[in-house]
């Protein structure tokens, strides 16, 4: 397996991953997420494959991509003075999964994260994905706050 920065020309098969993710909450979160083809529209992938704040990439294996992450760097606004490393998405073609591809992706993050000056890694995992919750904190990731929700 190959890690590498992602291409405006990788736009299609970044795009069929991000669309597996959409399915995911959009089938256990309907109520939240809407219907929709391209999560990201080409313009928008494009223009953060070239942003310096952000950290894209590609898992290549068998000459295809296979898994991607996609990272903004920021400072939180209202907190202390530091760089984070926020991981937008994180996905791996299901026929991969379970080869160490998504932990070979966090570790890249974590390394280029470092040279850009980001103290620490964030993520966000929804409470339905019990799977993504387990590989995270294997990893050693732990929990920072909590968001809850009431309907009304």
């Amino acid at each position: 397996m190959q890690i590498r920065n992602l291409l405006p020309e990788d736009y299609p098969a970044a795009d069929a991953l991000m669309q597996q993710l959409h399915q995911i909450h959009l089938q256990n979160r309907p109520d939240l997420f809407r219907p929709f083809l391209h999560p990201y529209t080409r313009g928008k992938f494009v223009e953060m494959t070239a942003d310096s704040g952000h950290i894209c990439l590609a898992a290549v294996e068998d000459a295809q991509i296979v898994g991607i992450c996609l990272v903004s760097i920021r400072t939180r606004s209202n907190m202390v003075d530091m760089l984070s490393a926020y991981v937008d998405d994180l996905v791996v073609n299901p026929a991969y999964q379970r080869r160490g591809i998504a932990a070979a992706l966090l570790e890249e993050v974590q390394t280029r994260a470092k040279a850009k000056g980001a103290q620490r890694l964030d993520l966000m995992v929804w409470s339905f994905n019990k799977s993504a919750l387990r590989f995270y904190q294997a990893l050693g990731m732990t929990p920072q706050r909590y968001i809850l929700e009431k309907e009304l």
